[in-house]
């Protein structure tokens, strides 16, 4: 507690404790972030450093923002690092790679991957965004810090979807708009596809035109249709009586959190934003916001003016679910002056219900018989029990969850969650555990990769292997084996093999310091060139 600024283990259990499910499973808050701050290595540095700023952090928004700003910092004062690499707007550096002046963004604009410059063969490449990402981290001394599962985190889910958002802004086929057509934005009709909420052709949206100051806000692809959504509120106020302009919780096509990223970004550079409810774990907490720069907004303290009489229709609320009937305000945090919950799908204060349909599906957006607890992005849903095509049977949680969030083991055909899953570097699937993941690397390997014999090991690239000439004192020859070329510079440097032209011995001929047989081959060549010229 002495170097984290936790105020007693209850606070410590207020942000990591466990929390049970509805299935009775417990599940740890905000583990990425106790696994960063539990690493003995970066308690270690902030120690020798004095610097505890990397240990001062409280929620994933703050997690997110502080690593990378170490690692870009880290980068940029390290002289073995001088290569440049621009990433929206960032700069990051390295020893190995540098962008140019497309910067990162590929000819094909592929979503998923960053075009680069390989500075060793000065040629461009494009690799996976997460896997370069990765890399980059890795090559800075804070980046060697990090716990593997915050490195993961930042590349592989953050900055992933960060860059396929950031490449499909580059398409012209997104449009934002920003309106009080909110009965457009809740209408299925104008919608992509499911948007898992529950307020979707429910007519409640006059609680927007009447009761709040706010406006739909919203991008429609070229086909005129609405793929990512949100109500942003436009006089929010602060503890300290500052304005603000927030957006709510985002909702997208297939719940696709870079649709949802997209919104953001269009919003933020046209101006009508200050902050906005994180897209992810943790979105429907009520104090999950950040400002624009992505700094974390989650001590701040917000209402809104809500007039709400008691027949008045409500429309399901995630941030501001917290009414004062007597003031006529709405507020992100439960307070001694709040009479009502918003956070509800009554239709009214009263607490009157729309006719009974049966069960609401919020996946699929329709009422059915029976609906069975699933998860979708780590979030509880509720699902037809008879339509369950798009969610995975996980037999070691024995739970649903959607398929956007399980991978099948690529090994043994186990189907397990991404975040419990090893990812590979080499086959770059998913599997449910080391050995499994070492097997098929192996197989991988041994198909697609080639083996140096003298190293025992494989490599990716055929550029990387040479040969070596190794003498075999019971068959008295040498056998021409296959070697790593940076194992035969060393060898070269460290004066351990000899080369002869184009060719290299790890033995020689003591009394002659040549190869055994050497002088041999050479007579034989110049005999055999006398014949040729005599005939």
């Amino acid at each position: 507690m002495l170097y984290y600024n936790f105020y007693g283990y209850e606070e410590f259990k207020a942000r990591f404790g466990l929390e049970k499910r509805e299935n009775g499973v417990a599940v740890r808050k905000n583990r990425i972030l106790l696994a960063h701050l539990k690493n003995p290595v970066l308690l270690k540095y902030c120690r020798e450093h004095d610097d505890y700023a990397l240990l001062h952090i409280y929620d994933m928004a703050a997690l997110q923002k502080r690593v990378v700003e170490a690692v870009i910092g880290s980068g940029k004062n390290d002289e073995e690092l001088p290569y440049e690499v621009e990433l929206i707007g960032k700069t990051y550096h390295s020893a190995k790679y540098r962008t140019d002046e497309a910067k990162g963004l590929c000819e094909d604009l592929d979503k998923s991957s960053v075009r680069y410059v390989n500075i060793e063969r000065n040629r461009v490449f494009k690799m996976r965004a997460g896997k370069f990402m990765r890399e980059l981290i890795l090559e800075t001394g804070i980046g060697k810090l990090l716990s593997p599962c915050v490195v993961n985190w930042i590349a592989g889910d953050v900055f992933t979807q960060q860059w396929c958002t950031y490449t499909h802004g580059k398409s012209p086929d997104m449009e934002l708009h920003v309106n009080n057509d909110f009965g457009r934005i809740y209408d299925s009709n104008y919608c992509k596809g499911s948007f898992g909420s529950c307020m979707v052709d429910e007519n409640r949206t006059s609680f927007y035109h009447d009761s709040v100051k706010a406006k739909a806000a919203y991008i429609i692809d070229k086909t005129g249709l609405i793929v990512a959504r949100a109500i942003l509120f436009t006089d929010v106020t602060d503890q300290d009586g500052k304005k603000w302009r927030l957006l709510e919780r985002q909702y997208s096509s297939e719940g696709d959190d870079v649709l949802k990223r997209l919104l953001i970004d269009k919003l933020i550079q046209e101006d009508y934003i200050d902050g906005y409810k994180i897209v992810g774990a943790s979105c429907h907490e009520a104090n999950a916001f950040v400002d624009i720069d992505g700094s974390s907004l989650s001590d701040k303290k917000f209402e809104i003016d809500c007039n709400l009489e008691l027949e008045d229709t409500l429309s399901y609320q995630d941030s501001f679910k917290w009414y004062s009937y007597s003031r006529n305000k709405a507020y992100n945090y439960e307070n001694s002056g709040t009479s009502y919950n918003l956070d509800t799908t009554d239709l009214n204060l009263y607490g009157d219900d729309d006719e009974d349909d049966g069960e609401w599906d919020a996946y699929h957006q329709y009422y059915c018989d029976d609906t069975r607890l699933c998860y979708r992005n780590g979030i509880e849903i509720w699902v037809d029990s008879d339509n369950l095509d798009d969610f995975v049977w996980i037999e070691s949680k024995r739970e649903y969850h959607h398929e956007n969030d399980c991978v099948c083991c690529d090994n043994c055909g186990e189907n397990l969650l991404k975040d419990n899953a090893e990812y590979s570097e080499v086959t770059e699937e998913h599997y449910c555990c080391k050995e499994c993941m070492e097997k098929a690397e192996n197989e991988f390997k041994r198909k697609n990769w080639y083996y140096s014999e003298y190293d025992e090991a494989w490599y990716e690239n055929l550029d990387d292997i040479t040969r070596i000439n190794i003498w075999n004192e019971s068959e008295g020859i040498y056998e021409e084996k296959s070697i790593s070329i940076d194992t035969l510079d060393g060898l070269i440097e460290n004066e351990d093999v000899w080369e002869f032209g184009e060719d290299v011995f790890d033995k020689v001929n003591p009394s002659t310091n040549l190869p055994y047989g050497y002088k041999l081959k050479k007579e034989m060549s110049h005999e055999y060139a006398i014949v040729e010229e005599a005939v």
